[in-house]
């Protein structure tokens, strides 16, 4: 007959046993949950938002994909937001949805500085996607990209938020971009850059390609998108605040902006501004190069008065004007 202290060991190793079967039997149990992170269902809730595009252009004779890139669904009217180098020089555009329908697309509006265009089907049962704010993000934030890279439809990646506020020029215009290190790649272009709650933050549209460099890729702020998209709903084109002068910098030690030309019947003409004249400040802030008026302008739009101090030989002048439509012809062209 076993002692008391002959059973101890045997009953400390029979519940060892248990507890790990018990443990083993709940993670077995668990583990498919566990793994069912918020990737998974950010995903569920976006994929139906986002379609794959197809450019057709005629070649040999007959229409030929050319090009595949993504797009993402903005309202229940059909309207879809894309890169504009998605769609450029396309005779025709087919899109795709996540059930496998296929669609004829028209093209509603482009806009190449911000390489964004929308086009239209007619479908019905459309999911709009959800649109965050941009100005909310911050670095290190979780991200979902998705699109179709490299033709691979709906692909999902995942990553973070870099950088939110990557500055550049393009035709004379800035631009603020998301930096991202969510993989962005062929055919990822035009589809959506979403956040934790499935919200859209912005519109992937390029990555550094390049020896040796990884994980930077770059996606159009969801403010941007919207405020693009609106217009060339509304108008077909986007409306940018327009001068008439062509200024040029002389650098951040320069007095100002000197003006070298300006347009016949333009704003800045109608005002009295001359070539020779130095354009010293917008609105009460100092301009040293083009980098400092630009935003001052983009900020006032088509149609809103303006102050402009200038600096006439050794004469200060302050004169007014109303910003004007950037003309069509000029479109391609400098701020100025």
């Amino acid at each position: 007959m076993w002692r008391r202290k002959e059973w101890t060991p045997f009953l400390f190793g029979l519940f060892g046993v248990f507890l790990g079967a018990l443990i083993v039997y709940q993670t077995l149990n668990r583990t498919p949950r566990a793994l069912n992170w918020p990737v998974v269902s950010i995903a569920k809730k976006v994929d139906p938002s986002v379609v794959i595009v197809l450019n057709k252009q005629n070649g040999q004779g007959q229409l030929q994909t050319k090009g595949i890139g993504s797009g993402v669904i903005l309202n229940r009217q059909g309207d879809i937001v894309t890169n504009y180098h998605v769609v450029a020089n396309a005779h025709a555009l087919i899109v795709v949805l996540s059930n496998g329908q296929r669609y004829h697309a028209q093209i509603v509006g482009e806009d190449p500085p911000t390489d964004l265009a929308v086009i239209r089907i007619h479908a019905n049962h459309l999911r709009p996607i959800e649109f965050a704010s941009s100005r909310t993000i911050e670095p290190g934030e979780l991200v979902v990209a998705i699109g179709n890279a490299l033709g691979l439809s709906h692909t999902v990646t995942t990553g973070i938020i870099s950088a939110k506020d990557r500055v550049m020029f393009r035709d004379g215009w800035e631009y603020h971009l998301i930096q991202t290190d969510a993989a962005i790649n062929p055919g990822n272009s035009g589809g959506a850059l979403v956040n934790a709650q499935g919200q859209l933050i912005g519109i992937n549209a390029s990555k550094i390609a390049q020896t040796g460099v990884e994980g930077i890729g770059f996606a159009i702020p969801s403010d941007t998108v919207k405020s693009i998209t609106q217009q060339l709903i509304a108008y077909g084109h986007v409306r940018r605040p327009w001068l008439g002068a062509t200024v040029q910098s002389a650098g951040s030690q320069s007095v100002g902006l000197l003006v070298v030309r300006v347009i016949p019947g333009s704003p800045a003409a109608k005002a009295g501004i001359r070539a020779g004249d130095f354009i010293v400040s917008v609105n009460g802030i100092r301009v040293h190069q083009l980098q400092d008026m630009i935003p001052v302008i983009q900020r006032a739009g088509v149609g809103t008065m303006i102050r402009v101090g200038l600096l006439r030989g050794t004469e200060n002048l302050t004169v007014s004007l109303r910003l004007g439509e950037l003309p069509v012809t000029h479109r391609a062209l400098a701020a100025g």
